[in-house]
């Protein structure tokens, strides 16, 4: 069965441009397009405030292809790049079994 994983990003205040700009030098949805299983990635910004959390969403096969991405020793390297745009706060984040969809991507 796909699932959708969902990470609400905390930001330094004013930082939110320079986090996705960082998600983009290095590569981050390139990486997890490599990783098996992965179907999609996305990043988003709310455009009416700077300082809100960036969210990624990705689609994956099956909850052990999300698994495989969390396990990557490159996010671990990646984190360093990224530590310091963000927040005090711990993201939030879930991963939810795609039940009904448009695209046939349900299971």
């Amino acid at each position: 069965m796909p699932v959708r994983s969902v990470l609400y990003l905390p930001v330094q205040p004013g930082r939110q441009h320079d986090l996705v700009a960082t998600f983009a030098r290095i590569d981050v949805l390139g990486h997890a397009m490599q990783q098996a299983g992965c179907l999609g990635v996305e990043v988003q910004v709310a455009p009416d405030d700077p300082d809100a959390p960036v969210l990624v969403t990705a689609l994956w096969t099956d909850r052990a292809a999300y698994d495989g991405w969390l396990a990557n020793p490159w996010r671990a390297e990646s984190g360093a790049e990224l530590a310091p745009l963000l927040g005090d706060e711990p993201g939030a984040g879930a991963v939810y079994d795609v039940v009904l969809a448009t695209d046939g991507a349900a299971g």
